[in-house]
């Protein structure tokens, strides 16, 4: 179980696991204008959508190192997101 406590609100979500890695996601409170809640999110450095996802943004400058972290949001069963991330090179 991951428990998410912000401001006083406790957000209780079960544990899940990254397809892509296989490490359980942390909980992250999106910021109010994506219209997300709490959302899970892979923090693994090394795993492989999140490695792999520098090259898969298109229209980015050439020096920018963005990508993609893989994300859950429990509110919409768990469909999967992308979170936008720096990425190390």
């Amino acid at each position: 179980m991951v428990i998410h406590e912000y401001a006083g609100i406790v957000t209780e979500l079960p544990d899940r696991e990254c397809p892509h890695c296989g490490k359980i996601m942390g909980a992250w409170l999106a910021p109010p204008e994506t219209g997300w809640n709490v959302i899970l999110i892979c923090n693994n450095n090394n795993c492989a959508h999140y490695l792999g996802s520098e090259d898969d943004i298109i229209h980015k400058r050439e020096d920018s190192h963005l990508g993609c972290r893989y994300a859950e949001d429990p509110d919409n069963g768990f469909k999967p997101v992308n979170v936008l991330a720096v990425c190390p090179h």
